[in-house]
């Protein structure tokens, strides 16, 4: 059984530093507040929120303390040769662009689509997000949909949010069919225009996918991991991420031709 968590609990620095942060044993909690108000506390305590549903469909708001974590530093970023020459030769000479939260509802369904059955963002979860994005001057978190387009084809998405100057993945999607590798184009374009936004790092989740360490994360333990997201979350960046339309030209054209 999971242990229950409640708002209280989550708010309550002693119960934070001397009971969660330090329990090497638990890693995953339980609740059915699904307010806005409590997924913000808990993303801003450095759990990653997921959901789960019971035997009867009762849905739940999963909440992780992390016992490890991915994270890409702006200096260890690595683009192959091979995707270099993929985006010199197929991205850069089309209309290829990213948006930030110009359709966070198209991202939402493209990722429905896309995990099918293993798709965690349930309709409470989503509801969850929509009021954080609607009311976003109440909360700590910013609520961000990242699109990559084809002209006026989305072709892929991510959901993530910023808390202080720390930028953290939820879940996304690309079109595979169609575009293959396009998937790194995607990734390697939100780093890039994550570092030119002024933050600091990009807290990636689970540290068990090898596409993160390819782009250059490094795994640091939960402990490591709570040191660094303490000195950033509540460091406001001085430059906010646009939301606007970035042409892939104008994100990856430097580091393609080496300039």
């Amino acid at each position: 059984m999971y242990q229950y968590i409640k708002l209280s609990d989550v708010q309550d620095e002693h119960i934070l530093t001397n009971g969660i942060y330090i329990n090497d044993v638990d890693n995953y909690y339980i609740t059915d507040d699904w307010s806005p108000e409590m997924y913000d506390a808990l993303a801003f305590a450095g759990f990653i929120s997921v959901s789960i549903q019971d035997e009867r469909g009762n849905a739940y708001l999963f909440p992780e303390m992390q016992f490890s974590y991915a994270v890409l530093h702006w200096d260890n970023l690595h683009t192959s040769k091979r995707l270099k020459d993929f985006i010199g030769q197929k991205v850069l000479t089309r209309n290829y662009g990213v948006s930030v939260n110009k359709d966070i509802e198209a991202v939402f369904d493209g990722v429905t689509h896309y995990h099918d059955e293993n798709n965690w963002m349930i309709l409470p979860y989503l509801d969850v997000l929509r009021a954080l994005k609607d009311s976003r001057q109440k909360y700590k978190l910013q609520l961000l949909s990242i699109e990559l387009w084809d002209g006026g084809k989305l072709i892929g998405g991510e959901i993530g949010y910023i808390i202080g100057s720390i930028y953290t993945s939820l879940t996304g999607f690309f079109d595979r069919e169609n575009y293959s590798n396009f998937g790194k184009v995607q990734l390697l374009s939100l780093a890039l225009l994550l570092k030119k936004s002024g933050y600091e790092f990009w807290n990636m989740g689970h540290p068990h996918m090898d596409y993160k360490f390819n782009l250059g994360a490094i795994e640091y333990q939960r402990r490591e991991f709570l040191t660094i997201w303490m000195k950033y979350r509540d460091r406001k960046t001085e430059c906010k991420i646009s939301e606007k339309f970035f042409t892939c030209d104008e994100l990856l054209h430097d580091i393609v031709t080496g300039h």
